[in-house]
């Protein structure tokens, strides 16, 4: 029912509340957990993209039930064309690819308790690169500052 329902739905966000797939603890019962069928969650992940993914408090012991925000993708169109070694295609194929604007982009990274310093590190790393470059940018303003000061000086005397 809630796939026929999104099939005539033209709104662009969808509020999810329950458990998604591979996001269940009951993988042999219930891989696509017990809140949404398998026809509704592949439409909304083909369709939408998450914007925003929470746990809820006072779940069951069994159950990994979230709040999930989707927003509905743009598509774009992209044309290959054929290579001259395939005699048998050589048209152009047509392929559709979701947009999603950098900002609405959830981070790919994510790391259990046991293995979390190993993304530690990589951000540390992300961090110390970026504060270097501000370190240098301070430094080559300082620079131009003092060689502009200096010029000035010098056309003083």
């Amino acid at each position: 029912m809630a796939a026929a329902c999104l099939e005539h739905y033209t709104g662009d966000t969808i509020i999810h509340v329950g458990e998604l797939f591979c996001d269940t603890l009951s993988v042999d019962q219930a891989p696509w957990g017990r809140s949404s069928a398998n026809e509704f969650q592949e439409r909304l992940g083909c369709e939408y993209h998450c914007i925003l993914k929470m746990k809820l408090e006072n779940n069951w012991l069994h159950v990994r039930d979230t709040l999930s925000v989707w927003k509905r993708s743009e598509t774009c169109c992209m044309v290959f064309q054929g290579s001259d070694e395939d005699e048998e295609d050589q048209g152009e194929e047509e392929v559709e690819y979701k947009y999603i604007p950098p900002e609405e982009m959830l981070p790919v990274d994510a790391a259990a308790p046991c293995v979390a310093h190993l993304l530690k590190k990589k951000v540390d790393n992300v961090k110390s690169r970026e504060q270097n470059n501000v370190n240098e940018e301070r430094k080559r303003k300082r620079n131009d500052e003092a060689t502009q000061h200096s010029q000035i000086a010098g056309n003083a005397w």
